[in-house]
Formats: C-alpha cells, sequence, structure tokens
C-alpha cells in the first residue's frame, strides 16, 4: 500500500502544477461568485437560485470533467513517451500498483477540487437570498419549493392491462375488417399503444381526469403537497390558456355522502397555460388516515377542446421527505462517482495508447454519456436485425458507456427540489464505480503485458 501511495501522491502533486488544472481552478473560483450575481432566471428569487444551482454545478461538472480525462490521459502516457517509466518499473514495485497509484493520485485531486467548488456552491447558494432582497413571501416559497426534498407520487403504467387492451383493439379491427393490409402488425399495434396512452389521462370538455394514490406519507401533516402539472390541448386557443378545476382529498368520502367526511377536499379553481410546468399548494392534512389520496381535474365545458397530460411529465405529487443538504450532498457524491470513472477510463486507456489517441476517446466517451439515451436507443434499434452477434458483441460495450442524462442528470433534482433516494444513489454511483472497476482490471491486464523496452546487443 506504501508503493502506491507514493505513486498517488507524486501524481496528485504534479497534477495540481499543471497549468491546465491552475487555469481551470482559476476560472471557477472567478466564475461561481459572477453566477451566483448574474443569475435572473425567471426574475423570482426561486428562479435566480435555481439559475445558479444549475449553471454552477453543470459549470464545475463539466470543467472538472475535462481536467480529470486531461490529467488521467497525461499522467502515465507521458511517463512512458519521456521514458520516466524506466525508473519505477526497475524499482519493487509491481505494474498494477503503479496504474491503481496513478488513478488514486487523479482521483485525490478529483475529491479535492469537487470538495471546494461544491462548497462554494452551496455557500453562495445559501447566501444568495440576503444578497437580493426578498419578500417573506418569496423566502416562503423557497424554503418549501428548493431548500427542501420532495419525494415523488406518480401514476405508473399497467404494462400487462395496457398490452391486453391493446391487442383487444387490433383483433376487433381484424374481425370487422378495418385493418390496412399493407401495415404491418407491429405498427398497427404501436399506434394503438400510442392512443391508448393518450386516452388515459385525457378529458373532453366537461371530462374530468382522475389520480388515485395509496400509501402516502407526508413527512409532517401540518406541511404541505405540491402538485406539479403540465397539459396540452387538441386545440390550442388563442390566449393558450385553459380553465380547469382541482379537487384534493379523500374521493371516497363524496361515495359516502357528507356524515363520511373526516378530512377536507380542496377545490381550487385555475387558469393555466397549455405545454408550461405549474405547480400549487394543498395542505397536507387532505391525505386521509389510511394514506389515500384523490386528485381530480375538471375540464370546464368553456375551453371547447380536450386537455391531455402526458404520462411521463405530465402529473405528480410532491410532498417534503428531506432537507437541501442532504440531497445536495447526494449529488455532489454521484458527479463524484462520474470524475472517478472518467479517471479510470483516461487511465486505461494510457496503459496502452498514447495521450492524443486517449483524450480523444475519453471525450468520444464522455460526450455520449451525455446523449446515453439517444445512443442506446439507436443501437437497440440497430440490435433488431443483428440479434445474436448484437447481444453478444456490442451490447456488453454499450452497458460499459456512462449515463450523464436523463434521470442521471442531478441537476433536475436539486432544481425542482426532488429528493435522492438512497437506493438510486446507490444505484447510480454504485454501477459507475463497478465500471470503474472494470476498465482498471482492463488497464492492468494490458500494462502488464506491454513491453515498454526492448533489449538490444
Amino acid at each position: 500500500m506504501g508503493r502506491i501511495w507514493a505513486v498517488a501522491r507524486n501524481t496528485f502533486v504534479s497534477a495540481v502544477r499543471m497549468k491546465t488544472a491552475i487555469v481551470f481552478m482559476a476560472m471557477l473560483l472567478i466564475l461561481l461568485p459572477i453566477l451566483s450575481l448574474t443569475s435572473t432566471g425567471d426574475g423570482t428569487a426561486i428562479g435566480r437560485v435555481q439559475s445558479f444551482v444549475s449553471y454552477g454545478l453543470g459549470l464545475v461538472s463539466f470543467l472538472l470533467s475535462m481536467l480529470t480525462i486531461v490529467v488521467a490521459c497525461y499522467t502515465l502516457s507521458s511517463d512512458v513517451k519521456h521514458k520516466r517509466v524506466y525508473s519505477v518499473v526497475t524499482k519493487p514495485i509491481r505494474r498494477f500498483e503503479f496504474v491503481i497509484g496513478k488513478a488514486l493520485g487523479v482521483i485525490l485531486l478529483d475529491l479535492l477540487l469537487l470538495a471546494v467548488f461544491s462548497g462554494v456552491i452551496y455557500g453562495l447558494t445559501i447566501q444568495m437570498p440576503r444578497f437580493a432582497k426578498t419578500s417573506d413571501e418569496e423566502l416562503v416559497r423557497l424554503k418549501n419549493e428548493f431548500f427542501t426534498a420532495r419525494a415523488s407520487l406518480k401514476r405508473t403504467i399497467d404494462e400487462q392491462a395496457l398490452e391486453k387492451q391493446t391487442d383487444d383493439v387490433y383483433k376487433e379491427l381484424v374481425r370487422t375488417g378495418q385493418l390496412d393490409e399493407s401495415r404491418s402488425r407491429e405498427s398497427v399495434m404501436a399506434e394503438l399503444r400510442n392512443a391508448a396512452k393518450y386516452n388515459m389521462y385525457a378529458a373532453g370538455p366537461g371530462g374530468t381526469v382522475l389520480w388515485e394514490f395509496k400509501k402516502v406519507r407526508p413527512f409532517d401533516a401540518n406541511e404541505s403537497l405540491f402538485i406539479r402539472f403540465k397539459f396540452n390541448a387538441a386545440q390550442t386557443p388563442a390566449d393558450k390558456s385553459l380553465y380547469g378545476v382541482w379537487y384534493v382529498g379523500d374521493y371516497r368520502q363524496i361515495q359516502g355522502g357528507p356524515e363520511t367526511m373526516k378530512t377536507p377536499i380542496y377545490q381550487i379553481p385555475r387558469k393555466d397555460v397549455v405545454g408550461t410546468m405549474r405547480e400549487f399548494e394543498v395542505p397536507a392534512d387532505a391525505v386521509a388516515a389510511d394514506g389515500y389520496l384523490a386528485v381530480g381535474f375538471y375540464n370546464e365545458p368553456m375551453n371547447g377542446t380536450t386537455v391531455i397530460f402526458p404520462i411521463e411529465d405530465g402529473f405528480e405529487v410532491l410532498y417534503k421527505a428531506g432537507g437541501f443538504g442532504g440531497n445536495f450532498i447526494s449529488a455532489v457524491l454521484i458527479m463524484f462517482a462520474r470524475l472517478v470513472f472518467l479517471a479510470c477510463l483516461g487511465v486505461s486507456l494510457s496503459t496502452w495508447v498514447g495521450f492524443p489517441v486517449a483524450i480523444l476517446c475519453s471525450l468520444t466517451i464522455f460526450f455520449t454519456g451525455v446523449i446515453n439515451g439517444f445512443v442506446v436507443q439507436s443501437f437497440d434499434y440497430l440490435g433488431q436485425n443483428l440479434t445474436i452477434f448484437y447481444s453478444v458483441t456490442i451490447k456488453p460495450l454499450i452497458w460499459l458507456l456512462p449515463k450523464f442524462d436523463q434521470n442521471y442528470n442531478v441537476n433536475k433534482y436539486l432544481i425542482d427540489a426532488r429528493m435522492i433516494r438512497f437506493g438510486f444513489l446507490m444505484l447510480a454511483a454504485g454501477v459507475l464505480l463497478l465500471k470503474s472497476l472494470i476498465l482498471l482490471l482492463i488497464g492492468f491486464f494490458i500494462f502488464a503485458k506491454r513491453e515498454l523496452a526492448k533489449v538490444v546487443i
């Protein structure tokens, strides 16, 4: 362990002295305070804070990722290129210890810089409401909608029931002879499936959409629930706004009559813009004693159009389940796992290729991780035609690609005050660390077999 630590310490000191590292650190020290003073968002207090956290963490993540790639690819490949490695491998140190030490040195640099700059972002975020003249109303909103961690309730689709419904409709179309013979069964089923999803949370003029949840456990009955929604319209009105009435509470009480009323049912009339995410607050005492909660939306007949709530992001109920500090630490830990992966990737590549190739491959993999969802979907489409070859060769390589987008984008959790659950944290960080270990093992094997010098007589 002493030999590994000696290499790591030397790598860390060398990296800190690199001009690239100094420039990146100076940029962050200058840009983060400027961002905290110039971020405006939508002009509100919460908008300014959300904008700063989004751009601040994004900037830190990007610059530290670039720095990690540069340092990780340079540290070992430069030793080989300039023949400094000859004086190391002749000492009583194994090659795998040398590789581990190089990766550990880069990781220690990442740990130090991420701790410093995430601490700067956290401190500036906490102080931002004090920099500007923030009203009491805005402070309450910040407390409820940003400086907290909220759990989310969404209705999931019963895929089996949806598939059965789609299949029944398809069979009926076949029986009645309404199908176009030129179309394949897969394309018709896909269209029917999308139509079923479309109608699942849609209401015509005078119609209602109802969401029901069980086992809802707010952090405190005196706290609030937050209904977050976005709807589209079959025909968008001229002012792009629709009227509706929301009902939140124990829907079962309506069926039982006034004598069964034990918890309040809140009625909230609203006018909202089509296609825009909205959020409103409801007291948490709307949840029944057994954890049941129903939320209904009544589409006013005056709208004259069908209202559709997208399944992916059309509706959810948020309630307080933790604090901002713990959520921020979870986000930083996921970012650190990314940097560990990039450090191991760069060191592993530099065990068998030179600096230019290693940094090109690392950058390609990094930016692929930023659009991982698109890349995976593209290969899955390709895999439909290659089946066995795809499953054996391409698919395992795709699994090694990192995921930095969609659900793995930590910014969206902090901006919307969504709680990063412990299970998700372990999954996101654990998978990246496992991939990092695999990359290091590949680097060990290659570096152990690599001929660094040839004896000439």
